[in-house]
């Protein structure tokens, strides 16, 4: 099995593969620079052997023309984090250049093949709603801005009418614009069998919304990739981990690994469950005036609660419940057992 490591970038990528020489007996690398266009690409691709895989480091929208065509070639590929390469082989001494980065890419792959994960291109219809999360993110990001720059102007002894009025006008139109953003999203899913059975079995939970099901679904390309809380808590960042050494013991920490936005929306849906969901409610209160957890701890922990939840409604594909009562297992065990 040949590896390829590729080192991504705007215009071009650079490939590194061994080769074997009629001369020798060891096979040799070879350095390659492919440009990043989609006839390029395809000619580069068409020389790959069968079984081959390509291992390139997450750079964004730069590998996104790459893993399509890929994609669509059946040519296997799998994306690398870049802490995860910096970790594996990082030095004082070690130069950075393009043709070392994509060498270091195939040496990591050729000696950690079981850990490669392969990457697919997502459906449209999930690509899109990637894309309009993407830019609804920005503009809140830029309304936000706006807000706290009309807030400041308050301050000084007078105003310019002008500018007050722009800065209205502006928010006004960046919430014309995220209200068409989130209408897309809508039609998108609904025009989806499977988006809109998964949008309506997420949002039937208490506290999540729109934005964080459209995470969720473009995030686990419709529960597919990610199929587990435990594996989405991991990814996010709000699973907690043990450490201890020794005698040493101090209790499970929430990495500082994970998706940010992920983290964001999560702790979202958490306040938000704990201030109109009943059940959640009871129990953080039980576990910041019983138990004396601190509020972001205990936050954390229906964040995991709320992922768990989704996770379980969807392999079921049932909606929440909220008048569900859980039996006790004991007793339908028994009555099972009867039957």
């Amino acid at each position: 099995m040949q590896i390829y490591g590729i080192d991504l970038a705007k215009e071009k990528f650079d490939v590194s593969f061994l080769r074997q020489s009629a001369k020798s007996a060891v096979a040799a690398p070879v350095h390659k620079v492919v440009s990043n266009t989609e006839s390029s690409i395809r000619t580069f691709l068409k020389s790959v052997p069968a079984g081959s895989i390509l291992v390139a480091e997450h750079t964004g929208v730069y590998g996104e023309r790459l893993l399509k065509m890929c994609t669509d070639m059946n040519v296997k590929i799998a994306y690398v984090g870049g802490h995860v390469i910096h970790t594996y082989k990082a030095g004082p001494d070690r130069g950075k250049t393009d043709e070392l980065d994509c060498s270091l890419l195939r040496e990591f792959g050729e000696r950690f093949t079981d850990k490669l994960r392969l990457a697919t291109f997502p459906t449209e219809a999930i690509y899109e709603l990637q894309q309009l999360s993407r830019q609804r993110t920005m503009l809140v990001e830029e309304r936000k801005r706006v807000a706290t720059a009309d807030k400041a102007e308050e301050c000084r002894p007078y105003r310019s009418e002008t500018v007050r009025r722009s800065m209205r006008n502006l928010m006004d139109m960046l919430d014309e614009e995220i209200r068409d953003i989130e209408k897309a999203m809508l039609d998108i899913i609904g025009k989806d069998e499977g988006l809109s059975n998964s949008y309506d079995i997420i949002t039937s939970v208490n506290g999540v919304g729109l934005v964080t099901a459209v995470e969720l679904i473009v995030k686990t390309k419709n529960f597919t990739t990610i199929k587990t809380a435990k594996q989405y808590a991991a990814y996010a960042g709000t699973a907690p981990y043990e450490k201890s050494s020794g005698k040493m013991n101090r209790g499970a920490h929430i990495s500082k690994w994970g998706n940010r936005r992920s983290k964001t929306l999560l702790y979202i849906c958490a306040e938000s469950a704990r201030r109109y969901n009943k059940e959640i409610k009871l129990y953080y209160e039980r576990r910041t005036i019983v138990d004396k957890k601190a509020h972001h701890y205990v936050l954390n922990a229906i964040a995991n609660k709320l992922l768990k939840l989704v996770f379980t409604l969807i392999a079921k594909n049932e909606k929440y419940d909220p008048c569900y009562i859980q039996h006790d297992p004991r007793t339908f065990n028994k009555k099972q057992l009867e039957k």
